[in-house]
């Protein structure tokens, strides 16, 4: 299957952040060769250990962008993998990344429309829930300034939005 190069750069931009530079670099060989690769012959083309070459093909494999078909050799009896990649399966692994973004934003915003919080005037401390600031007779722990009321209708709105652009993404 052939795919264009935004197609490819998508592809490889997720690849390394879900799984990382090193399984990143097995997929770029994967995408150049197109067909079927032994892990054997990518440990090569990369100059890295076969176990790590291994290791970014079962992730591949988990994220559902490769799968292989097994071979038995006739002469020494140890199984050859022939390792194939789908990257026409990158479109799936998109919407999952971003139905686990969604999930967390929605967590996030039931936490800040949940509490109520407060800040004390020093930018190097942290704000705390109402819950807090009461256990500490609202005096931070920090610098020992009076905690304040915090308005967070800004980020409520920010996350609000986020979640109305993914929802929309993904519908």
């Amino acid at each position: 299957m052939t795919i264009t190069e935004e197609e490819r750069q998508t592809l490889l931009s997720m690849v390394e952040d879900v799984a990382g530079p090193e399984v990143r670099e097995v997929t770029i060989v994967l995408l150049t060769y197109k067909g079927e690769l032994t892990d054997e012959i990518i440990a090569e083309e990369l100059d890295i250990k076969l176990n790590q070459v291994r290791k970014a093909l079962y992730r591949l494999h988990d994220l559902e962008l490769a799968d292989f078909r097994r071979i038995r050799d006739k002469t020494t009896g140890w199984f050859i993998f022939y390792w194939k990649l789908h990257p026409e399966k990158i479109g799936s692994l998109v919407s999952t990344k971003q139905r686990n973004v969604l999930e967390r934003i929605k967590s996030r915003l039931g936490y800040e429309e949940g509490n109520m919080f407060f800040v004390c005037d020093s930018p190097d401390c942290s704000r705390v829930t109402f819950q807090t600031a009461m256990e500490q007779d609202f005096i931070c722990q920090v610098c020992e300034h009076r905690l304040e009321s915090f308005d967070n209708t800004k980020i409520i709105a920010v996350l609000q939005k986020k979640v109305s652009q993914l929802e929309e993404i993904l519908h």
